[in-house]
């Protein structure tokens, strides 16, 4: 963590930013943080004539011979804060142009507004947290799920640095042995054998998979679970789609196909969020526009977890429907029988009966069903991701680096195992280990540093 490229990053400025989100509220938050914190908060805040750390004061913001507001400072001092450095955060009214004037003073008394993600670089350029820990914090701040939360958390306080720091602990002392041997091979002295060192690489091989697996699953489900509405045109599906949303999301007609496009809203389902997805009705048109939202339709059903397939209760079964049935063969589907409502009361057995699976009866005008359906989907999504919990937030940097190192590790294997010079499975070690590094931030150019922190907000 403390390679040159990452020591020439300037941290000797004071920074101030909101930390609360733009627009009115009851109350709002600003974050100092650098050298000069308690001279630039001072200067505005005439009651804080002696600090006390992690202690709340209550006064006024003063600047130019002007009462901005009233308002609770707290100073953090460093190494005992968010960044490392010494910290100060102010809580004030929440209207946006009491923040403006509060920042504005503290920038007139030298401190600079904070550029995205500035507070949580430095926490980690203080060594306060690693780069998977900083990445957490965003998806912290992002998250649109129970899971993804809890995963987030998680990883924020080392649950992914550990797992890395145990393997590259392993390797370290590998290549330690590995690098004895070379040293004392004219006295014939073998610290680690090939076929021992062949064993220990097929344990790190592992556990680099389970890791990938973890944030493979924890990227699919920050993305969300596609649950598509198929059926033919006609069968209700726009109307299911607005009663799970409870919001006139999609246009309603009696005429068919009128949907031409794909419409996809997200809600939660069992903890974990899921895009559910209006599509055009399935069937041969010789219009144009609907055959391209019928092929999209195609394409929602392809990448789909789970699909929910509506079927009108009351014109029965069609080949329409059976043709449907063929694409989503093979893959998790609930059925649904819908428009009981205007159907007789053995319409939704008939359907069960004629497609020998289950169906739920449904009606988007009563909200008949609607329970069951939120069941099926809590309990498919639920089984789909049951590694939920176990997950990582990981984004591309971590999956790239991840690969480099499952690639190195199986090079590595293979060089003890062909029995190949210590010398060249010594190197191998070495990049390996400096992989593992990268995705904890114990060696990180610069540029990657601006990357990951750029996506942050103001404040963070």
């Amino acid at each position: 963590m403390k390679d040159d490229p990452i020591d020439k990053v300037e941290t000797s400025d004071t920074i101030c930013a909101p930390a609360t989100p733009p627009g009115t509220g009851a109350l709002a938050v600003i974050r100092v943080s650098g050298p000069d914190t308690v001279g630039v908060v001072s200067s505005i805040f005439p009651r804080y004539t002696k600090f006390e750390p992690r202690t709340a004061v209550y006064g006024r913001i003063v600047h130019k011979g002007d009462t901005l507001d009233d308002v609770v400072a707290v100073y953090y001092k460093a190494p005992s804060s968010f960044t490392g450095e010494d910290a100060v955060e102010i809580t004030c009214h929440g209207n946006p142009l009491i923040v403006s004037r509060i920042i504005s003073a503290l920038i007139d008394c030298g401190a600079r507004m904070a550029e995205p993600g500035e507070f949580a670089r430095r926490a980690f350029l203080s060594g306060k947290i690693d780069l998977t820990g900083a990445e957490a914090i965003n998806q912290i701040i992002i998250a649109r799920s129970s899971w993804e939360l809890s995963s987030a958390i998680g990883q924020m306080h080392g649950s992914l640095k550990r797992e890395i720091d145990a393997l590259r602990d392993m390797l370290v002392i590998l290549k330690g042995d590995v690098e004895c041997s070379i040293d004392f091979i004219a006295e014939d002295i073998e610290f680690v054998s090939y076929d021992t060192a062949s064993e220990k690489l097929a344990g790190v091989r592992a556990s680099l998979d389970r890791i990938y697996s973890r944030c493979a699953l924890g990227r699919k489900l920050s993305r969300g679970a596609d649950l598509p509405l198929v059926g033919k045109p006609n069968a209700g599906k726009s109307s299911i789609l607005n009663l799970i949303l409870n919001t006139e999301r999609a246009i309603v007609s009696d005429i068919p196909g009128t949907t031409r496009d794909i419409i996809r809203e997200t809600i939660q389902f069992g903890g974990v969020h899921v895009n559910v997805i209006d599509t055009a009705g399935i069937r041969e048109s010789d219009s144009v526009i609907e055959k391209i939202g019928i092929a999209k339709s195609e394409e929602a059903i392809e990448r789909a977890e789970i699909v929910v397939m509506v079927c009108d209760a009351v014109g029965g079964i069609t080949d329409e429907d059976r043709a449907i049935l063929n694409m989503i063969e093979g893959r998790k589907a609930i059925i649904l029988a819908n428009k009981t409502d205007a159907a007789d009361n053995g319409a939704a057995q008939r359907i069960a009966k004629d497609l020998s699976r289950d169906v739920i009866s449904f009606s988007a005008i009563t909200g008949e069903g609607m329970a069951e359906l939120e069941r099926e989907v809590t309990r498919l999504v639920s089984e789909e991701f049951s590694g939920a919990h176990d997950s990582f937030v990981a984004g591309e940097r971590i999956m790239r680096l991840l690969d480099k190192a499952r690639d190195t590790a199986a090079e590595v294997a293979g060089n003890f195992e062909s029995r190949y010079p210590y010398e060249i499975a010594a190197q191998s070690l070495h990049y390996l280990i400096e992989t593992l590094g990268e995705i904890t931030g114990e060696i990180t150019p610069d540029d990657v540093l601006n990357a990951v922190f750029s996506r942050f907000c103001i404040g963070k």
